[in-house]
């Protein structure tokens, strides 16, 4: 609410009080006519059609400028492009049993060369944000010695760096470890959670054990000590060792990066090289591939670990299904059926916790140490400069202050909620409707402050006219 607005309703609210002095009137009268609280109902009904609306503006701007964010830094997870490539076999399989229908085998072929198309282009994307943040990264931490760069102006381009360095180096590396610290802490509640239910099933295992009679006692006690053994795996400590672990695969990998993307714009200087070829060839995800390998270990390692205790399809029968199996001449049909569907929650928790830290903190990591964080913010920042305009062009002191505490500050949280849910591996649209959601709630109470402050506001001003036009009687 302006300032002006709030004169122009105490104007009106003046002007038949002074036409009653002058016509001799009784002023007692015409008072009753226009109280303070008629201003301030005024006040109330023009905030609240803004209300509701500026949250539901919010919250879009929220989720819009989180999904340019997107667009600008855009990083395919590997679950995405395994998703792709098994849709690929599945309409291959569909080609190989129609090839009798022309129609039909058109069409799957058409589709087969779509996915194509998309997988090679959203590898081809990571590739160009791997390139861009390993050299942001480089500029802001590493000495560059522009060997490339004619002598006159090397010495430039060297001070130049050597600035950016000074002042983006702390900056960088404590943003990548805050996300790295984020992520990490991402898998530990996940892997807490899992040993809560852990603890549950285990607890049942020991009550159902005191049934046993002394021949299967001293087996199942075993069983036991191995479920415990088996457990140390997924201890704190063992899991801040493996992080560990992680970080040494890959302490090269943003240099590995830049010596693929060297080599592949040299190919293009090649006059032997077609160049549309190259281009194409050079499609893949080069941080992925180049890590691969590693990422194959680490995942076979977990799920090893998880398989001793679960069990699997594949032919192991896990710990807690050898236990279950030894009360189960002791056990009803009830027990059983508790004791198995307490082991698959806890199986598909433990399988989650797991692949957050195999999978979806590997990839992370590695983007971290390509240097995704500071690039992020650098984005988030750059799109959050839109708000400032809005800020900037409002007409007086209550509009600046009404545009912060119910626009900026709401899309700046939201911008901030999503880009923390991406470091605790939550991407996707659910970080995009918690991040708006964010947004709106905040700018609802920005909203309601900022009509108490306007109505408060008001009031005091509409007393001040009162007392004025009390003395001039």
């Amino acid at each position: 609410m302006s300032f002006s607005y709030l004169n122009n309703l105490n104007s009106s609210y003046n002007a038949p009080l002074n036409q009653s002095f002058k016509a001799g009137t009784n002023p007692a009268v015409q008072k009753t006519e226009n109280p303070i609280d008629t201003i301030v109902k005024k006040v109330d009904e023009e905030k609240e059609k803004k209300h509701n609306k500026k949250a539901i503006a919010v919250t879009g701007s929220v989720i819009g400028i989180s999904l340019l964010m997107a667009m600008f830094n855009p990083r395919y997870s590997t679950k995405l492009m395994e998703k792709l490539k098994a849709s690929q076999l599945r309409v291959s399989d569909k080609i190989k049993t129609s090839k009798d229908s022309f129609i039909k085998s058109k069409f799957y072929n058409f589709i087969l060369k779509m996915q194509n198309g998309f997988n090679k282009f959203f590898a081809y994307i990571n590739n160009v944000n791997s390139v861009k943040d390993t050299y942001f990264k480089q500029l802001c931490t590493e000495e560059s010695t522009f060997s490339g760069v004619r002598n006159g102006s090397k010495g430039f381009w060297q001070k130049t760096a050597s600035v950016i360095r000074k002042v983006m180096k702390k900056p960088h590396e404590t943003i990548t470890r805050w996300g790295d610290d984020l992520a990490k802490f991402t898998v530990k509640m996940k892997y807490k959670k899992a040993a809560s239910k852990m603890d549950h099933i285990e607890k049942l295992l020991s009550e159902y054990g005191n049934r046993l009679p002394a021949d299967k006692r001293a087996l199942f006690e075993s069983k036991l000590q191995e479920l415990k053994a088996n457990r140390e795996f997924f201890d704190e400590a063992n899991l801040l060792e493996r992080f560990k672990e992680q970080e040494k695969l890959m302490e090269n990998i943003d240099r590995d990066v830049r010596n693929c993307f060297d080599k592949y714009i040299k190919g293009f200087g090649n006059q032997f090289v077609n160049k549309r070829e190259h281009f194409i060839k050079n499609y893949s995800f080069w941080a992925g591939d180049i890590m691969q390998p590693a990422k194959d270990r680490v995942n076979k390692a977990g799920t090893q670990a998880v398989d001793a205790i679960c069990g699997n399809k594949e032919g192991v029968k896990g710990t807690y299904n050898e236990l279950i199996d030894i009360l189960s001449t002791e056990l009803s049909s009830e027990e059983i059926k508790l004791l198995k569907n307490t082991a698959e929650k806890t199986e598909k928790s433990l399988r989650s916790a797991n692949f957050s830290e195999c999978s979806e903190y590997f990839d992370k990591k590695r983007d971290l140490i390509l240097g995704s964080a500071p690039t992020d913010i650098v984005t988030a920042a750059a799109l959050l400069g839109g708000s400032g305009i809005a800020l900037a062009s409002a007409g007086n002191k209550d509009e600046r202050i009404s545009e912060t505490i119910t626009n900026t500050v709401p899309i700046v949280a939201g911008v901030g909620t999503n880009t923390v849910l991406t470091s605790m591996l939550v991407a996707g649209p659910k970080g995009l409707v918690i991040s708006g959601i964010v947004g709106g709630i905040i700018s609802l109470i920005g909203s309601g402050t900022d009509h108490i402050r306007l109505n408060a506001k008001a009031k005091r001003l509409a007393a001040q006219e009162k007392a004025k036009e009390a003395q001039n009687v």
